[in-house]
């Protein structure tokens, strides 16, 4: 029965609060919005389309899985209905292993700057991860049908290994610095670092290696074996104490002119801005952990054989002392295979950014690959889902559009669309749900509210070629793009 609230919960998390997406790639990588794209690459912040990037407000969700939807419907219908309930929903009982992701996010008061050969930011974030993974059909069919009702799987045995189940929320204060080290010809080689202090907020972890199991009725469940750990903590942790996180980021930029003298957003540079043919980003990101406090954290290590429970269905546990449901039946509770079970290491994920200019200063193509890392069996935490992009965008001062494809854990495509107005950008990564009726299995919905400053303040009254003045001694306004060249 918690399994099965628990996908209903996965489900339809992301359908209610809808205002995020995963990895928003249509607004990720765009050279308007550094204080969105210094969360995929440290480096992006070089460069800048703006001197100063003031973000007030953005939040999300994003939601997937692979056993329960809504049938046939729209995500606006689902919307309009309201009462969404536990009946509309249909299984999906043929593609086990099932898996549920959720990813949310909320960012306010955040900044970069970018100047010459440097670029800095800071951010204040709060996420939440969820992802259950390896969910066996027979496991699927329980969540569908209950486990006490479900006559048609007693008097069976059953046996699952490797399933996880991590939840995490955490808080953060993050902040980042990108450098441009090398300037030679047409390349500029950048290097960057995030930093982030973690203030974690709730967890709850579950890594079952091995379980083997028989339901004889809707009363007595036997367990031959079961080994995994489990915790659980829901205590914010506002403390210095509470873990660290790092992003760390290189990119290769090929430039359509000779850079060797160009300071972006600078009076050095005659306030000029080059545009570059392509660029090459690598990083890696969430690399660390979130520290809960260990009095608050409750734990248990299992390792039991041949145990009866009895009237199963009335079991009850909260939130956090989920894990001490069968401790009575362990004779070693605090001994596990987890070394340190108040951490949770964070989604860590490598990520390749390759962002073609096919039009400079209006028309870009870019494709981007995220691969989530887990945490060794030794650890608790969530894995990032896997995804692959190709987005064509268009980018002017005032205005961007991104039509995102993406490969969610290189499986299932999804089209997004991002719209940015200035200072509002929305979008999501799974545009057609909104529109074509089909079977729900998730769902997004992203915004940002910031406030862009493009030119540096000393630059005033010289060409920038965003709109400055016509004659000005050095200037490039008037100009489509500066005479070289590399352009022809």
């Amino acid at each position: 029965m918690y399994l099965k609230k628990l996908i209903l919960i996965l489900l339809l998390g992301g359908v209610a609060f809808y205002s995020s997406g995963q990895d928003h790639f249509g607004a990720l990588n765009s050279n308007y919005s550094p204080t969105n794209s210094v969360h995929i690459n440290p480096t992006s912040m070089l460069d800048a389309k703006t001197w100063l990037d003031l973000h007030i407000v953005g939040a999300g969700a994003y939601v997937n899985n692979t056993l329960a939807a809504v049938e046939s419907t729209t995500i606006i219908g689902l919307i309009r209905q309201r009462d969404l309930a536990e009946d509309d929903l249909i299984y999906r009982q043929d593609k086990a292993p099932y898996h549920g992701y959720n990813h949310n996010f909320v960012s306010v008061l955040s900044a970069v700057w970018s100047q010459g050969n440097h670029a800095a930011g800071l951010s204040f974030n709060a996420y939440s991860y969820t992802d259950a993974r390896r969910i066996d059909e027979p496991i699927g069919r329980f969540i569908e049908n209950g486990v006490s009702q479900y006559t048609d799987q007693h008097l069976t045995d059953y046996s699952i290994q490797r399933l996880r189940a991590n939840a995490l929320g955490y808080a953060e204060a993050k902040l980042s610095y990108a450098y441009t080290f090398l300037k030679q010809d047409r390349n500029m080689f950048m290097g960057g670092l995030s930093y982030k202090k973690i203030f974690p907020l709730a967890g709850g972890a579950a890594n079952i290696r091995d379980f083997a199991y028989n339901v004889f009725n809707d009363t007595v469940f036997y367990t031959y074996d079961l080994t995994g750990d489990a915790m659980a903590n829901i205590q914010p942790e506002f403390n210095l104490r509470g873990g660290w996180g790092f992003d760390l980021g290189f990119t290769w930029q090929r430039m359509y002119s000779n850079c060797s003298s160009y300071y972006p957003n600078s009076k050095r540079g005659g306030c000029n801005p080059l545009h570059y043919k392509y660029k090459l980003g690598v990083s890696i990101t969430d690399l660390g952990y979130a520290k809960f406090n260990p009095d608050n954290t409750s734990y248990v290590g299992y390792n039991l054989e041949d145990v009866t429970v009895f009237n199963y269905p009335d079991l009850t546990a909260e939130a956090g002392t989920f894990p001490t449901v069968f401790v009575g039946d362990e004779d070693t509770p605090n001994e596990g295979v987890v070394r340190d079970p108040n951490r949770m290491s964070l989604p860590t994920a490598i990520s390749v950014q390759f962002d073609r200019n096919i039009k400079p200063h209006f028309f870009y193509l870019n494709v981007t690959w995220v691969h989530g890392i887990p945490p060794t069996k030794g650890a608790f935490g969530p894995r990032r889902a896997h995804t692959l992009s190709v987005t064509p965008r268009i980018e002017t001062k005032w205005f961007d559009a991104a039509l995102p494809l993406s490969l969610y854990e290189y499986q299932r495509v999804q089209l997004g669309l991002s719209l940015r107005f200035y200072c509002l950008t929305i979008g999501t990564d799974k545009l057609l749900n909104y529109f074509i009726r089909s079977d729900i299995y998730g769902g997004d919905f992203y915004f940002h509210l910031k406030v862009p400053l493009f030119r540096n303040p000393k630059c005033k009254g010289r060409g920038n070629g965003f709109g400055g003045k016509k004659g000005n001694k050095g200037g490039w306004a008037g100009r489509k793009h500066p005479k070289c060249a590399a352009y022809q």
